[in-house]
């Protein structure tokens, strides 16, 4: 297994110039990158300026907080494939999960409709100021409506990800694919991590990564 294929670059600063979001994708282009996200905003240029690679293009919905209603998750969704989007990363509040689960329910049935008609979408929560048995009932409700790809954090810190890394593996189940987001990871770290129960990670810089590097399967 090659790190580029666990690997999802995240280029969603809002607060990004054009010519810098240009210059990072073309410097993509000659990269083994299996995939990126991108704001929705950036969503068509990505398409345009990678277009000659096999670099799969997803954006964000409802992100950073997953807030929204149901209804403006949907449209959101709908709007983003209609852009061309390979895969799209929902967001969905803690809360949600917690105390409203016949909300997560009926979110649930939508996006696997919405998923059926158009394509892959991946559930993603912000799990760093959680307490732990949140965390674990988070998990086990994700595992109880059958969500199969779960994304924890934003540039967590490499301990805080390891963590969460075993709880999640542990009270969600093998079923659910599991990606941490750090900022960055070294591929030594990366082997730690998929030890823990990780199958792929989301980063914000390619620095101090070999995408070429071998590592072991378990």
């Amino acid at each position: 297994m090659k790190v580029s294929e666990i690997i999802s670059l995240r280029l969603v600063d809002p607060t990004i110039t054009d010519w810098d979001f240009k210059d990072q994708l073309l410097s993509l282009q000659n990269k083994p990158l299996k995939e990126i996200v991108v704001l929705p905003n950036h969503l068509e240029r990505a398409k345009q300026l990678l277009a000659k690679t096999s670099i799969e293009i997803g954006t964000v919905i409802d992100y950073p907080l997953g807030n929204g209603t149901i209804a403006k998750k949907a449209f959101e969704v709908g709007k983003a494939f209609q852009s061309g989007a390979d895969f799209l990363e929902i967001t969905v509040s803690p809360t949600m999960l917690i105390q409203q689960s016949a909300k997560a329910k009926e979110l649930n049935k939508t996006l696997q409709s919405l998923a059926m008609a158009w394509g892959e979408i991946r559930l993603r929560i912000d799990s760093r100021n959680l307490k732990e048995l949140q965390k674990i009932e988070i998990a086990q409700q994700i595992k109880e409506l059958g969500w199969h790809h779960l994304i924890l954090g934003e540039g967590d810190s490499f301990d805080n990800a390891k963590h969460d890394a075993t709880i999640f593996d542990y009270d969600a189940g093998k079923t659910v694919k599991l990606q941490i987001n750090l900022t960055s990871v070294t591929s030594e770290q990366l082997q730690e991590l998929i030890l823990s129960g990780a199958d792929s990670f989301g980063v914000l810089t390619l620095a101090n990564l070999d995408l070429t590097a071998e590592l072991r399967e378990f």
